[in-house]
């Protein structure tokens, strides 16, 4: 699957060829922690909340959820880059699927906006990803700390599929995945694999 962008009103160049996607799951804390303890150059998309976690500077913010995200995406600390399927406003970069024939507004997407991420951010260039608080499981979020029923989505069967759908493609083996099911699919990363 290859994404394009309809409108992009931003420059979409990077600073590095890793990019790190942090994601809203509860594993972000400790994969980050993991992560930064190599102290590698990186590029950052943040995801959701993930944006406020993060302790430096985020170059891109990603929500597929488009209208429902609107107002979310034009009041993020900073100024990232703000990506998103469709045409919406309050979003820098709105992304398409390359000989697809539903327009992106119509499109269900499963896998998550991690997903979503992996494939823009190869579709930027970068040669390494890695993903930090994406895990794909139902164990809550780290915005919630240790609250009783911290009970993350519910997700469907397509979303798995679609994460084993992406290890398929030919460029799914530069990215990985700090834990979960993610890193059951795609594999670990190591500090020697993110600098080599």
């Amino acid at each position: 699957m290859n994404f394009h962008p309809h409108k992009c009103s931003r420059e979409l160049e990077r600073n590095s060829d890793l990019l790190l996607i942090t994601g809203d799951g509860r594993s972000l804390p400790d994969d980050l922690d993991r992560f930064l303890s190599w102290d590698i150059g990186h590029d950052v998309m943040a995801i959701g909340r993930s944006i406020n976690y993060y302790p430096g500077k985020v170059k891109h913010w990603a929500n597929v959820d488009g209208e429902e995200s609107k107002w979310w995406a034009e009041h993020l600390r900073g100024n990232p880059i703000r990506h998103t399927m469709g045409d919406c406003a309050g979003f820098d970069v709105d992304w398409g699927i390359e000989n697809c024939e539903l327009k992106p507004d119509d499109i269900l997407w499963h896998g998550s906006t991690s997903l979503f991420s992996a494939y823009i951010g190869l579709e930027m260039g970068y040669e390494k990803i890695i993903l930090a608080g994406c895990p794909l499981d139902r164990n809550g979020h780290w915005y919630f700390g240790n609250m009783p029923d911290n009970e993350g989505p519910n997700w469907k069967d397509q979303s798995y599929e679609a994460w084993h759908e992406f290890w398929c493609d030919t460029r799914s083996d530069r990215v990985k995945s700090l834990s979960g099911f993610t890193a059951e699919v795609l594999g670990k990363p190591t500090k020697e694999w993110a600098s080599a």
